[in-house]
C-alpha cells in the first residue's frame, strides 16, 4: 500500500472514530441535559451538537447542490426560531450528513489523482473536519462541567 493510501485510510478511520464518539456522547442525553445553559453567553450542549449538524449540512449543500437536496431540512437548524432537537434527531442528523461525507470521500480510488471538478468537494470535506473538531471539544468541555461523559476518542 502506498504511503498516501495509508495516510488516507488512517485519516478516514480516525474521523469515523470521532463520529462514533460524538454519537456516544450525545445519545444518552436528555432534553434537559441538552438544553442546560451552564454559563450565560455560552451555547447549550444541544445548541453545539445542532450547530455541528447544521454546519455539515450547510457546507455539503453549498458544494453538492441538488445532489444534497436531502439535507435541506437540516439547514433550518440554523434558524433562530428553530425549536431544540432531541438527542435522537441530532443523531439522525449526524448519520445523514455522515453518509454524504463518506460518499464524497469514497469517490474514486486512493491511487487516482483527484479530478479538477472534485477539488471543491475535498476542500469542503477538510473544512468540515476543521469545523467539527473545535465544536466537539467545546461540547466535551460543557458535558464534563455538567458531570457527564464527553466526546472521548
Amino acid at each position: 500500500m502506498q504511503r498516501a493510501a495509508i495516510a488516507e485510510a488512517r485519516a478516514f478511520d480516525s474521523w469515523q472514530d470521532y463520529q462514533a464518539a460524538l454519537k456516544r456522547a450525545i445519545a444518552p442525553l436528555t432534553a434537559e441535559q441538552l438544553q442546560r445553559r451552564l454559563l450565560p453567553g455560552l451555547r447549550t450542549p444541544g445548541e453545539i451538537a445542532e450547530h455541528i449538524v447544521f454546519g455539515r449540512a450547510l457546507h455539503l449543500h453549498r458544494t453538492l447542490g441538488e445532489q444534497a437536496e436531502e439535507l435541506t431540512l437540516l439547514l433550518r437548524w440554523g434558524d433562530a426560531d428553530d425549536p431544540p432537537h432531541t438527542a435522537t434527531e441530532i443523531l439522525q442528523g449526524l448519520e445523514l450528513t455522515w453518509r454524504f461525507i463518506t460518499g464524497c470521500l469514497m469517490r474514486g480510488s486512493s491511487t487516482e489523482a483527484i479530478p479538477e471538478e472534485e477539488i471543491p468537494i475535498m476542500q469542503t470535506i477538510w473544512g468540515l473536519l476543521d469545523h467539527d473538531l473545535p465544536h466537539a471539544g467545546e461540547l466535551s468541555l460543557l458535558l464534563g462541567v455538567a458531570g457527564l461523559p464527553g466526546v472521548e476518542i
